[in-house]
């Protein structure tokens, strides 16, 4: 049986926008300040998805005070900024991004973003890639220091109430391990996970996984067409 699906919200980071490079690099650059680094697997399971105050903790295996959170957290980020700025030919939607989001808005489909990135970040994307066409600032779910890092549920359901669309139906597309697990702790019954290395494969553990893709024009729009098919009916 298929859900009905009401609303999209989107993880951002590796899923609208294929930084995940990106992000990758910026923290390795920052780890390497302090002598320290990230392997391959803890890039994958301890940083994507997660809060920076939980990537630090994890990082320095100590405790930290709020100001160094902070002051940690500001250096990274302007790093990875700095990475964006320098690289603008890469700063692109992922395939069929685009296509996707402006069928939603010309079906009326409720969307907005949960994100762990800082909202420095989130105001960087809404100048780059003009994402008030889309979606309204206020809706945005980022990393505020409030919310725990995937997988727990706590952004997608900020999300959804965010939207007034209740979790069950809301169809969540997101690109991380963590991510379509904290989808499916949400409660959310349609997940979408987007690949967007060379490991597609790695999201096929899940069972609550619906679709697996690699462009946003492979998605089965069935769900959203018989929801909207139902409301003109």
């Amino acid at each position: 049986m298929i859900p009905n699906i009401s609303a999209v919200i989107f993880d951002f980071n590796g899923t609208l926008f294929n930084d995940t490079d990106f992000h990758n690099r910026a923290w390795q650059d920052f780890a390497k300040r302090y002598h320290k680094t990230f392997s391959f697997r803890e890039l994958e399971y301890q940083v994507h998805g997660s809060t920076n105050q939980e990537i630090l903790k994890y990082l320095f295996q100590s405790e930290l005070s709020p100001s160094e959170i902070v002051s940690f957290s500001e250096e990274k980020e302007k790093i990875y900024r700095n990475i964006c700025y320098k690289y603008p030919e890469q700063c692109v939607f992922a395939p069929g991004a685009e296509e996707y989001l402006n069928r939603l808005k010309r079906w009326g489909i409720a969307r907005t973003i949960a994100t762990a990135s800082y909202l420095k970040n989130v105001e960087m994307y809404f100048d780059m890639f003009a994402l008030d066409r889309w979606f309204e600032k206020d809706n945005i779910i980022y990393d505020s220091g409030v919310f725990r890092g995937k997988p727990n549920p706590d952004m997608f359901l900020a999300a959804a109430e965010k939207i007034n669309v209740p979790i069950h139906e809301c169809l969540i597309i997101e690109d991380s391990i963590g991510g379509v697990q904290a989808a499916f702790n949400a409660g959310s019954k349609q997940i979408i996970a987007f690949s967007n290395d060379d490991h597609p494969g790695k999201f096929s553990q899940f069972d609550f996984v619906d679709q697996i893709v690699t462009d946003f024009r492979q998605i089965d729009m069935f769900s959203l067409i018989k929801r909207i098919q139902s409301q003109v009916n």
